[in-house]
């Protein structure tokens, strides 16, 4: 474990996570950042939730400086065992997680593994809940992931398609703008790929999940936009379905400032 000028970074396995730490107080959270981001956009949190946390946020792999160099596809035991090593590195108990978007499914498949040391999960619009059928379709097989290289390579086709079925009301506006914004460059496309095929392997397990929530009555708190059409309210429907206990805010937002005005409602 070392320091940088901006953030510090952790090894585990020959991988690297880099991370911020925001805060100074009791409670210690974890936070994962959506897809496109950095451990940075938690820093508004610092200030919104008036010295409530210390935290910790991690750079996704492939985000901020975070490099995963593993042979075999990323699993939930490989990130487990690397957040366990974390832990014990900083000399951490019990926590909190938070999980934004992208974020959402590794803070949830850490919550399947570590729910006997946690007090609460934040769940801000999370992926890994209800399952994707677009991602589905360009991940999960070799002929999907071959067209998916394919497409990201050949963007026009993409985006007429796209714009096709904008047209005969299968596709929000707001999700093709969405994509058009997050394919616009070459490096964001291979970030896009690069994401998509080697975190296939971290799903949560929502069975296994509520059912320790429930064992370890874990504080459960999701917060939605009513406005988000990326990941909309009723995809957590999955999970909190089996949860006897959780709690729900939808903010008047969409989804890009769903992290700054969760911390306000965390103050």
């Amino acid at each position: 474990m070392f320091e940088t000028a901006d953030s510090q970074q952790f090894t585990f396995q020959d991988s690297r996570i880099t991370y911020q730490k925001f805060g100074n107080g009791p409670v210690i959270l974890l936070a994962f950042h959506g897809f496109g981001q950095s451990s940075h956009v938690f820093k508004t949190l610092e200030n919104s939730t008036q010295g409530q946390f210390t935290i910790f946020a991690i750079d996704l792999f492939f985000h901020g400086n975070s490099h995963y160099l593993g042979h075999q596809l990323l699993t939930k035991a490989v990130w487990c065992q690397l957040i366990g090593q974390f832990l014990q590195a900083h000399a951490i108990d019990r926590f909190s997680l938070m999980g934004f978007s992208l974020g959402g499914r590794f803070a949830l498949v850490t919550a399947e593994a570590f729910a006997n040391r946690l007090d609460q999960l934040i769940l801000i619009a999370p992926d890994g809940i209800t399952r994707n059928g677009w991602y589905l379709l360009a991940t999960s097989s070799v002929v999907g992931r071959a067209l998916f290289r394919y497409v990201m390579h050949h963007l026009s086709m993409l985006s007429t398609f796209g714009h096709l079925l904008t047209r005969l009301g299968f596709l929000n506006k707001t999700i093709m703008r969405f994509a058009e914004i997050s394919l616009a460059t070459p490096e964001q496309r291979a970030l896009v790929y690069r994401s998509w095929t080697q975190f296939r392997l971290i799903r949560p397990n929502l069975n296994a999940i509520a059912k320790t929530l429930r064992e370890h009555s874990v504080q459960v708190r999701f917060f939605t936009g009513a406005f988000d059409r990326i990941i909309p309210g009723s995809y957590i429907l999955p999970l909190t379905d089996q949860l006897p206990h959780y709690e729900l805010t939808v903010l008047k937002t969409g989804h890009n400032r769903l992290i700054e005005m969760t911390g306000e409602k965390l103050a």
